[in-house]
């Protein structure tokens, strides 16, 4: 009797762990090390990876972005390449991947505190109310527009963790107008894309007060004379992972007072930087010192990790070459995806997150990051589109360097393997350049999954049609090659009967994403596609939308009766 209840007992575990594993896990560890864009759930990545791969093999991923796919390959044992246009994106990968001397890390921290203690309590010193010290530290200043309004510090000699009182013209002066020179600083200009709020003239010292650029500067200099290269090069994926929380563009964030009701009377709270460079009109300076502390104890916790998941046998390789000698390595290089530097019918398995159409600008993006090191990326066989004019980055460009991207592919992956492309996006042309890049060089679409989200932006939870899932469409290479094309030619009816059909067999109605999942799903491994812009004037015309979901009218109308 005790063996079939422990028997049961497994079993219903065997069973929650099976379901489980296609949840998205949440960013942490190694993961939580540094901010980058358009982060896949690890986990699920990993599924895909032992699914179409084995151990030994070597898997690609010419846009390696943060790093997830080649850290999960390396993880299971199997040998990586990571490959991507933006430096900042390389530096974040080789984070997940190199192992460091805990304690030598540390001690390189207490010095540059020790080092760095004298200036931050200079420019960041103040009076405490409580006790009178003169030297109580600054930690946050709440800005509206160019005016500072409030003032949050600490004390230790009465042991305040935390005081607030109003700014004063003298706060305003010492962020503005300090006396403290600074070091060498980026002056680069942001490219201007209204979308990204980069306006023409804006520099990337302009994202920061002079008070956080003299600190910033000068522990950017700091770092730059440590000896260790390893050491240094974590130092520095610290002090760029710092970068952000350091700027003008933190948000603040107000809970609506308890007395009054009003967002005005509200606690406020930290917020952080959302993608573009907008500097909201109520916004945080942050202590630049201690958002590098913050930031070291992330990365700390990330290169514990690391080194517990990463074996010290892994080879760093500079090469491909370098790479198929070894039985475990990895390869990771700056480069683009239309020119690869590997052999024909070399790799087992490619897992790649190419960019969405115009959703993400990286390179615009990380000016903020790749300034500070000097790094220049390609901007010119980015594979993007952008609505900043003087890039000339329009959609038909963006069709034929993603042609040329899985034209590579295609040629370095081995006959009868496969890869996997996570995609979202809604505009028509977008979908229809992917999927035709996919099919045009001869690639065969196997199956097309939805990819669930570790962290949703607020942008994807509000929207009324947002994608909250990636779809993942993998692809066989087929020899001798069956080029293809895929054209929208569905009939209004059509899309609507589906839609039909599949609310029908809902309980309760369905978002617009889950709709979105399903008629992907049954037609495009077919050959069928529907405009997106279509199925959205469809639901909006033919079906009910409330609070979220979709319901046939007379389904709805009966809800609302009461029937």
């Amino acid at each position: 009797m005790q063996v079939t209840q422990l028997s049961l007992l497994d079993h219903k575990k065997h069973i929650v762990l099976e379901q489980n594993k296609d949840l998205p896990k949440t960013y942490k560890g190694l993961y939580a090390m540094h901010k980058y864009w358009s982060k896949k759930p690890y986990n699920l990545v990993a599924n895909y990876i032992e699914r179409f791969s084995s151990p030994g093999d070597i898997v690609l991923d010419s846009f390696c972005g943060s790093g997830v796919t080649v850290i999960e390959s390396v993880r299971l044992k199997r040998r990586a390449v990571g490959i991507d246009i933006n430096p900042i994106a390389v530096s974040i990968t080789e984070m997940g991947l190199m192992s460091v001397d805990i304690k030598q890390l540390k001690q390189h921290f207490y010095d540059l505190r020790q080092a760095l203690e004298p200036l931050v309590a200079k420019l960041y010193r103040t009076e405490c109310l409580k006790c009178g010290n003169p030297d109580a530290l600054i930690t946050h200043t709440i800005w509206k527009d160019e005016t500072p309004q409030e003032v949050w510090y600490t004390c230790a000699q009465c042991k305040t963790r935390k005081d607030v009182r109003p700014a004063s013209e003298i706060d305003e002066k010492a962020a503005s107008s300090p006396v403290e020179p600074p070091r060498w600083y980026p002056t680069d200009l942001l490219m201007p894309n209204s979308r990204i709020n980069a306006k023409k003239g804006m520099r990337v010292s302009d994202l920061f007060t002079n008070r956080a650029l003299i600190v910033l500067s000068t522990l950017f200099e700091r770092i730059s004379q440590i000896q260790d290269k390893n050491i240094k090069s974590v130092m520095e994926s610290c002090f760029s992972g710092a970068l952000p929380q350091a700027s003008k563009l933190v948000f603040v964030i107000r809970r609506r007072g308890k007395t009054t009701g009003d967002i005005e009377d509200g606690k406020a709270e930290v917020g952080s930087w959302v993608i573009g460079y907008w500097t909201p009109p109520e916004h945080f300076e942050s202590n630049a010192w201690r958002c590098f502390e913050n930031r070291f104890k992330r990365i700390v916790r990330g290169k514990e990790e690391v080194n517990a998941v990463i074996p010290s046998s892994v080879a760093k390789c500079s090469d491909f070459e370098d790479l198929s000698r070894v039985q475990e390595g990895y390869w990771v290089d700056v480069g683009t995806a239309t020119d690869l530097a590997i052999p024909d019918d070399a790799i087992d398995y490619a897992f790649i997150d190419p960019p969405h159409g115009n959703r993400i600008p990286y390179l615009e993006l990380s000016l903020i990051w790749n300034a500070w090191f000097k790094a220049k990326g390609n901007w010119e066989n980015e594979i993007i589109v952008s609505e900043a004019k003087d890039r000339q980055k329009d959609v038909v460009d963006y069709k034929n360097r993603l042609l040329m991207a899985f034209s590579e592919l295609w040629r370095v992956l081995k006959a009868n393997k496969f890869i996997s492309v996570a995609f979202n996006s809604l505009d028509d042309e977008t979908w229809l350049s992917l999927l035709n890049a996919c099919l045009e060089v001869g690639f065969e679409v196997s199956e097309i999954k939805p990819l669930a989200y570790s962290a949703r932006s607020v942008v994807q939870d509000n929207r009324k049609n947002a994608l909250k899932t990636d779809f993942v469409i993998t692809c066989k290479k087929q020899v001798p090659k069956k080029a293809a094309t895929i054209k929208y030619n569905r009939k209004y009816e059509d899309v609507s009967d589906e839609i039909a059909a599949y609310l029908a067999q809902s309980v309760d109605g369905a978002e617009t994403y889950q709709l979105l999942n399903h008629l992907f799903i049954i037609n495009i491994p077919t050959g069928k596609i529907y405009r997106i812009s279509q199925i959205l004037k469809i639901l909006d015309n033919e079906f009910a939308f409330n609070n979220g979901r979709w319901y046939p009218k007379a389904e709805f109308a009966g809800k609302l009766n009461g029937s």
